[in-house]
């Protein structure tokens, strides 16, 4: 949706410009009619009563009548409008232009009936009372929305561009992008691009929910439901970090997670986060922060919480997962160790440590030599290239839970390429040489998936998009096996024992 921008102030000779090209049609209709007007004045005076002379005159005077009219309207166009769209930096609504002009026109008519055809003006308007009162109520509906849009263009609840939501009675809430208000109906645009037409009488009665009103940004809250076994430090952690990590969400005002209620159910955490309406739909920015607190919650173990009627004859089944006992799980579900089978994985799971990191603390710097890596299992991570000595950050990238860093360093001995700071209270799982080192020496293939996993997440994928799925396979495939033989470098047991399998395999052969 294109937020409402406000009309650049153009510069003093285009606007004098624009004002004769308005005003230059009725002066010279004007013009044109008074020469033969002026004629027939002075005939008149001479008291000639030609027919054609009258008619004439007649032609003349309606002809005066309205080109003095159009000149009245297009000069408050210029002069009042136009002028008021500049100081006020907004465009006046169509409708109120609309109104005036026919004013002006339906007092210009009266004048030329009561002058020009000597007509009494009184009669129209005891004859026009009757006329008006049977229209009146066969129309009072299109009325009704008439006066109705003008009560919305000079209150001005909404304005085009703006996105709103409308409560009907009996019915679903309509969301949208106000498109125009016309004289009867009011336009929106919905988030399927579809357009919506609300008749202004309608509308004038419901309630109406200005998402970019008194400010250009809005709060929106999202309630969570969790078990009470779930410590509400970690649940904020986990909530938080996923509320971050979504898109449209603002950085300022922060987002925040606050325990609301306690109910036979679980803890209730509202979240709540602020949005630009003009720049994301709010469904949309809805649907992905609900997404990525359900992807954190998983990928930390947590599941929202039950209904406390289950009744189990057998062992009860486990809904939330330990960090401590259930580690192995945690582990499994990196995809970097994906390959291992269940005996290396707990062997691994026993081994690495958990650490935790206050928001805003650096747990790599880049440059450092680094002998182990990280795995993001609470949290929200920013990873950043440090510029002028440190003095300037550019942020890469985000982490979320499941994702690894510092692999690099690792498996090939070189510095950190970048600095990874945590943007949330975090938890992470660190891997040391000696840990991997031991899954190797049992097994030396783990490292041609390790090798396969960490090229094909670091290869530069922008410069694979011109190359066709083959030439990307062996562009990662190649990438892969630099990695490999840096490995080989740093392990001495994967050194040995990927030369002995290959040894093996060429007597087999």
């Amino acid at each position: 949706m294109a937020p409402n921008k406000s009309p650049t102030p153009p510069s003093l000779t285009s606007e004098i410009l624009h004002m004769l090209k308005k005003l230059i049609w009725p002066i010279i209709t004007l013009a044109v009619i008074l020469v033969p007007g002026w004629q027939w004045l002075g005939e008149r005076q001479a008291e000639a009563k030609d027919m054609t002379q009258r008619i004439l005159g007649y032609v003349v005077g309606v002809g005066l009548g309205l080109s003095i009219a159009w000149l009245v309207v297009r000069l408050i166009e210029v002069l009042v409008w136009r002028l008021l769209e500049l100081r006020l930096r907004a465009n006046v609504p169509r409708l109120l232009k609309d109104i005036v002009a026919a004013a002006i026109f339906l007092v210009a008519g009266f004048m030329i009936f009561g002058l020009v055809f000597k007509q009494s003006v009184t009669g129209i308007w005891a004859t026009s009372g009757v006329v008006s009162l049977v229209v009146g109520f066969a129309l009072k509906n299109m009325i009704a929305d008439v006066f109705c849009g003008i009560a919305l263009n000079v209150d001005q609840p909404f304005k085009i561009g703006q996105w709103i939501k409308i409560h009907p009675r009996a019915m679903p809430p309509i969301e949208g992008a106000v498109l125009e208000i016309s004289w009867r109906s009011t336009r929106l645009r919905t988030m399927g691009h579809n357009l919506v037409i609300v008749p202004n009488s309608e509308i004038s009665t419901m309630v109406v929910t200005n998402y970019s009103e008194p400010q250009d940004k809005c709060r929106f809250d999202i309630p969570f439901c969790l078990d009470f076994e779930v410590p509400a430090e970690r649940a904020v952690r986990v909530l938080l970090a996923g509320t971050k990590a979504a898109v449209g969400v603002l950085e300022t005002p922060a987002p925040t997670v606050n325990a609301s209620k306690v109910s036979g159910r679980g803890v209730e955490y509202m979240v709540r986060f602020w949005m630009k309406p003009a720049e994301m739909n709010p469904e949309v920015v809805y649907h992905t922060v609900i997404t990525n607190i359900l992807k954190h919650l998983h990928q930390a173990g947590i599941s929202l919480a039950y209904e406390k009627h289950d009744i189990f004859y057998a062992e009860m089944p486990p809904r939330q997962l330990d960090r401590l006992n259930d580690r192995a799980t945690l582990v499994n579900r990196i995809e970097i160790f994906s390959g291992l089978q269940p005996e290396e994985t707990e062997r691994l799971a026993s081994r690495i440590q958990e650490r935790r990191f206050p928001s805003g603390a650096a747990i790599v710097n880049q440059g450092d030599p680094g002998n182990s890596m990280f795995v993001l299992v609470e949290g929200l991570l920013e990873v950043r290239s440090d510029l002028d000595n440190g003095k300037k950050h550019v942020r890469v990238k985000t982490l979320e839970p499941g994702e690894f860093f510092g692999e690099m360093s690792l498996l090939t001995g070189e510095p950190r390429a970048a600095t990874v700071a945590a943007l949330t209270d975090t938890v992470v799982y660190e891997i040391g040489k000696e840990d991997l080192e031991l899954l190797l020496a049992n097994r030396p293939e783990i490292a041609v998936h390790i090798s396969q996993i960490v090229a094909q997440r670091r290869h530069d994928l922008a410069a694979l998009e011109k190359l066709t799925p083959e030439e990307k396979a062996v562009a990662q495939q190649s990438f892969a096996e630099q990695i490999l033989d840096k490995m080989k470098s740093v392990f001495s047991s994967l050194r040995h024992g990927l030369g002995l399998r290959q040894r093996e395999t060429a007597m087999v052969k």
